[in-house]
């Protein structure tokens, strides 16, 4: 049993590090394509700026190539762009470069320099101290595609008096300038991180993911093992509802309860041998029995003629004893074909009204001086098998007429799915903790229900077989009337194909 569990163990283990390997993946791209995108900003933005105040013609391209990240070359006259310049990014030889044009001509190749990090600080603060005009400044930082601008209080970033441009460090982790211009208004310049892209949303997310799909494998090998015990469970019901034919092979071979499905297994088929022993040996003794039982009648037939008056009283009784024994071998064959199934079972439609009335009149002369009451809806058409219903129905009106003082109630009752017969009477009936001993064969309950009742503890327990191959059930409960009260029920669809 514990390499099984081991085995589930090992399930969750390898699908857990599994899981995790492909977020440290998925963090690491997303990390990767994080960063490249911030490294692109900064990029594009110093090549924005450095287009601008090229294209002004007042800054020089050795000049502001000391400040920006490119080595830049003016490729043909400055003229003051009318629209956002057009980039166009290069590998040549492994080394990047960037041509700049303003519309269609080609204004400016920068090559990048061979130096760690990306920043454009320093260019902003050159043209920032430089001699334009704070409107100049202030339109060109506007016109930049990643640079945000914003007036603000300084106060709020600086706890000193402020000198003109201050480099701070925001709480999103990035520097920013704070400057202060000619005219006294103080603005904070800022690379936009970009808002749409959530690196932490996205690790978020990714962890959520793998929590929901770790539980998912977990889920799906509880799953697994619950429906192996769901199985256990139902052929473990049919051993307790005493089916005849119990399942083959309830076998994991692979799963987490193997040793116990083996033992189970074995269990069932012992069980099943066990049965078969004991069904074959009691019908054995039940053929066998029928042969002595008949020399029994022959005899005392024929002893009839030789006896006096006084022995034939003997003799008579005689007879009924045998009539009672062979009345009990009928019993115990019909109910061993019952357990196993091997009876032919004719369904067709009938009237359970006519059934009931046969079954009353039939036995008149023990119902007599009863108060037999009938009711049967007007729907009366039933499913069932015509010959053993009559069986099972006049067993329990018979085992009414044992203890019923005066009255014994018949109702028949029908719904979408299922049809109902009670029959009650009002006897001292039955304990609830005896109530399922009625069903047992050959059981008795206390002294109360003794031989004198007639019967040998098989009428009850052929009903319940009956109705368990009618797709239905018998239950017992008390009755309004004082006594016990018997409900045969089956289903109205369970045999709805079988017609004939």
């Amino acid at each position: 049993m514990r390499s099984d569990i081991w085995r589930l163990y090992r399930h969750i283990l390898i699908g857990g590090a599994i899981i995790l390997l492909v977020c440290y993946g998925a963090i690491e791209f997303i990390q990767s394509r994080y960063e490249s995108d911030q490294i692109h900003r900064y990029m594009n933005s110093d090549v924005e700026l450095s287009a601008q105040l090229l294209s002004k013609g007042v800054f020089t391209a050795s000049t502001i190539s000391q400040y920006s990240r490119f080595n830049w070359q003016v490729l043909s006259e400055p003229e003051p762009l009318l629209t956002p310049p057009k980039i166009k990014w290069l590998t040549i030889d492994s080394s990047e470069s960037v041509r700049v044009f303003n519309e269609d001509t080609l204004f400016l190749e920068g090559e990048l320099k061979p130096v760690e990090g990306f920043s454009v600080a320093s260019l902003l603060r050159y043209y920032l101290h430089s001699a334009a005009l704070v409107s100049a400044k202030l339109e060109t930082l506007q016109s930049l595609t990643y640079i945000n601008l914003t007036e603000v209080n300084p106060s709020a970033y600086l706890t000193s008096s402020m000198s003109g441009i201050d480099m701070i460090q925001l709480n999103e982790g990035t520097s920013s300038i704070l400057w202060l211009d000619a005219d006294d208004s103080s603005w904070l310049i800022s690379i936009e991180l970009g808002s749409a892209f959530s690196l932490g949303g996205a690790v978020i997310l990714i962890i959520i993911i793998s929590i929901a799909a770790l539980l998912i494998l977990i889920w799906v090998e509880l799953t697994r093992l619950d429906q192996k015990r769901v199985h256990f469970e139902t052929v473990t019901r049919q051993i307790a509802r005493g089916r005849s034919s119990l399942p083959q092979g309830v076998v994991d071979s692979s799963g987490t309860l193997k040793e116990l499905a083996y033992s189970f297994d074995s269990m069932s088929s012992h069980i099943q041998r066990l049965l078969k022993v004991q069904r074959e040996m009691i019908n054995a003794i039940s053929h066998e029995l029928r042969t002595p039982i008949a020399r029994l009648r022959f005899g005392l037939e024929a002893l009839k003629d030789d006896v006096t008056e006084e022995q034939e009283a003997s003799v008579s009784a005689l007879e009924i004893d045998v009539e009672e024994l062979n009345t009990l071998v009928d019993e115990v064959l019909t109910y061993g074909k019952l357990e196993e199934g091997s009876l032919a079972l004719n369904f067709e439609q009938t009237s359970i009204r006519q059934l009931l009335n046969g079954i009353v009149d039939h036995n008149q002369p023990l119902l007599q001086r009863f108060d037999v009451r009938v009711e049967v809806s007007d729907d009366d058409i039933v499913t069932a098998d015509a010959h053993h219903l009559h069986r099972a129905l006049q067993n329990l009106i018979l085992n009414a007429s044992k203890y019923a003082n005066s009255i014994i109630a018949i109702t028949f009752t029908v719904d979408n799915e299922r049809w109902q017969v009670d029959i009650e009477d009002d006897g001292p009936g039955i304990p609830v903790e005896d109530r399922d001993k009625v069903f047992i064969p050959f059981q008795r309950l206390d002294n109360s229900r003794t031989r004198a009742s007639g019967g040998y503890g098989l009428g009850l327990a052929i009903v319940q077989r009956i109705a368990f191959w009618h797709g239905g059930a018998v239950l017992v409960d008390g009755s309004e009337l004082g006594g016990a009260k018997f409900s045969l029920i089956w289903s109205r669809s369970q045999h709805q194909n079988s017609l004939s």
